[in-house]
């Protein structure tokens, strides 16, 4: 090391730099240490948005994030994680917002159906993924008391369903499932899924299911072209009056959107019996 004139020693370019690192690298700590210890970057308020099937309490619990607990003192990941282990939801994001706010945002999944399950029910998405499960059908709330059940249809038929909150439920069956995972989107698409009480998969060729209520049977049969076959149902529920007669309406002949569906109607089927009971009668 050089020493000037009087025989003190000179500081090189080198130490200066090593010097200078070091005063930042303490200057950042000790920035550090007092935000972490300044009361003023607690957590005083917690807010959760896009959430309208799980209660804000169950997502801010299920986060493990606190109020009152210095706001950089939770890892981000682990909330989110923790917040993606409740079934209903399929996105989240987790925001610090300084001094002492923390943002939740939630994507939730949809049920469109239900399973029947030892306990209860499955609630299953469009891709047949399942949501909630030991929920009692047609109930506002769960055992846990805060997850709404809306009304969905049951689904009939399917063979040794297994499932797990969180995953797509599984079959022996699986040309049955997939069958019934394409049927779920297309009843999807334009909501008519909400309106159905029944949806009967015991055969794949032969699909069916109620609407509304009792009075409308709608056979499907199989899977093929099941896009025209759900535009045309939509058309005839909407613009043919002979739909509000209830009965069967049949669909499985259908090639395009602008084929017709056929019907039976119970009402007639009804004056056919009365008229024969009326001959016999009289005989």
């Amino acid at each position: 090391m050089e020493q000037n004139k009087k025989g003190k020693r000179k500081i090189s370019k080198r130490q200066r730099k090593k010097l200078a690192i070091v005063t930042i690298i303490l200057m950042i700590i000790s920035i550090v240490g007092v935000v972490l210890l300044t009361p003023g970057f607690n957590i005083k308020e917690i807010k959760v948005t896009g959430n309208s099937v799980l209660k804000t309490e169950e997502i801010i619990a299920k986060s493990g994030i606190k109020k009152g607990v210095n706001i950089f003192d939770f890892n981000k990941n682990e909330a989110k994680e923790n917040i993606l282990s409740i079934g209903y939801i399929a996105e989240v994001k987790v925001k610090r917002k300084l001094p002492s706010t923390v943002e939740i945002s939630v994507v939730e999944e949809v049920g469109v159906a239900y399973i029947k399950a030892e306990n209860g029910y499955v609630i299953i998405t469009a891709d047949g993924r399942c949501i909630d499960d030991g929920v009692k059908k047609g109930d506002k709330n769960n055992e846990e008391g805060t997850v709404e059940i809306p009304k969905l249809p049951l689904v009939t038929g399917l063979e040794n369903v297994k499932y797990k909150v969180g995953e797509t439920i599984t079959s022996e069956n699986s040309v049955q499932l997939e069958i019934l995972f394409k049927c779920l989107h297309e009843f999807s698409k334009s909501g008519h899924v909400f309106d159905m009480l029944e949806i009967d998969m015991s055969n794949i060729n032969k699909i069916r299911f109620l609407y509304m209520s009792r009075e409308l049977e709608v056979i499907l049969g199989d899977s093929e072209k099941i896009d025209h076959k759900m535009n045309v149902f939509e058309n005839a529920i909407t613009n043919i009056d002979e739909v509000n007669k209830g009965g069967i309406m049949h669909l499985e002949n259908v090639s395009n959107p602008n084929s017709f569906p056929t019907f039976e109607h119970k009402n007639a089927e009804a004056e056919k019996t009365d008229g024969e009971n009326a001959k016999n009668n009289e005989e």
